[in-house]
């Protein structure tokens, strides 16, 4: 048995050094060494005013999210080590990338928007068709993805982090010893998102303060957000997100990427389902929706106040009140069966410009300025 296995070994070796050996290699690993503070940075404080746990009932080790930290930005997690998942998730823009499909590690386009990465202790499922459950194991996924990172043979993920001399000691003081095992750097890239936590908004402030020093525009915002439209009913909560809900808000009438698997309540298959995202440092996020089809957050407000289709999948949260949603916003477009032959009505909002200035500014309070430059969160790793 043992020979079987070191046989398997030996194949997945050659088979991913012969891939690596095709592609361009343009960081040789040696060049690039993390630089790291005397003590470990401190990831498991949290301010004392705070309303809510973004860890989620997790305990934070500050060592093992150290190991993480590095492990986040090491691109020899690629195969050809151009990639890291720092190479798509950049802090500057709360983690999530400014393009609509990012780069994989042989310039390959991925087939979604990057989504930001912020509070993950709060979520229950990832991916925007919500088809991972467990951080530990969604860490990994990308790594080993052909077109984000192309590292799948985990034995030889293993063998390269070996061969760098600052993990042994990185390894050792997260665990206890050096032994670097595929759990424990899962382990450790779990950690550190897990710390990845942004509580310090002027909305979070405004929680505490009865938000007081909002702006008139601000507070006109906040106040069309939550009580006139229906914003909140999906972007909820703490995150102002579904954590793990997905819907279908009327982006197409058929949907080139179906998103999340599963069956409608119709019995046909989900057509256009995605995680509903946070709106937490949306500022910084753009693009935007799954497909990264709009630029602006003026794009955004003015699709859900004029622009969504009457697929028959429309979540009911954004229908006309006569078709069976919950709000009433203005006049009915006029008759269901000539304008919407599916039975699905999308609300028409009928926003002022005033109104749209507001929530776009309201949007803009959740952005947390610490965060984008926490030197905690940011690349630990120099040219040599």
């Amino acid at each position: 048995m043992r020979n079987k296995k070191v046989i398997a070994v030996s194949f997945f070796g050659w088979l991913t050094l012969l891939l690596a050996a095709c592609v361009k290699q343009e960081v040789p690993a040696e060049a690039r060494v993390p630089v790291l503070p005397e003590s470990p940075y401190r990831y498991d404080t949290l301010p004392i005013d705070i309303t809510f746990d973004p860890f989620g009932g997790h305990e934070i080790d500050n060592d093992v999210a150290t190991l993480g930290r590095v492990l986040f930005y090491e691109t020899q997690l690629s195969i050809n080590n151009r990639v890291s998942c720092g190479s798509c998730h950049f802090q500057h823009l709360a983690f999530s990338d400014r393009t609509a499909r990012s780069k994989g590690f042989l310039d390959r386009l991925t087939p979604r928007n990057t989504s930001p990465i912020v509070n993950v202790g709060l979520q229950e499922a990832f991916f925007w068709d919500l088809r991972q459950s467990e951080l530990s194991d969604m860490v990994l996924d990308p790594i080993a993805n052909h077109i984000e990172m192309g590292l799948e043979p985990r034995p030889y993920m293993l063998a390269k982090l070996k061969n760098l001399p600052y993990y042994a000691p990185l390894f050792a003081k997260a665990f206890g010893d050096s032994v670097i095992t595929e759990d424990r750097v899962s382990d450790a890239l779990e950690m550190f998102m897990r710390a990845l936590v942004s509580v310090n908004t002027r909305f979070d402030i405004g929680r505490n303060t009865g938000f007081v020093h909002f702006t008139e525009e601000e507070e006109l915002g906040r106040q069309l957000f939550f009580f006139k439209f229906p914003c909140s009913a999906c972007h909820g909560g703490s995150e102002l997100s579904g954590l793990s809900e997905a819907a279908n808000v009327g982006l197409d009438m058929d949907y080139e990427d179906d998103g999340v698997a599963g069956i409608h309540e119709s019995g046909d298959p989900l057509d256009g389902w995605f995680k509903i995202p946070t709106l937490r440092n949306i500022e910084f996020t753009a693009p935007y929706m799954h497909d990264g089809r709009f630029a602006t957050l003026e794009e955004v407000v003015e699709f859900y106040n004029s622009g969504m289709q009457p697929h028959p999948q429309l979540s009911t949260m954004l229908r006309e009140h006569t078709d069976g949603g919950f709000f009433s916003l203005g006049t009915p477009l006029g008759s269901q069966s000539a304008l919407d032959p599916l039975g699905r009505q999308p609300l028409r909002m009928h926003m002022t410009p005033e109104e749209k200035r507001a929530l776009v500014t309201f949007m803009k309070t959740l952005s947390d300025h610490n965060f984008i430059r926490d030197p905690r969160f940011s690349d630990p790793f120099v040219i040599r």
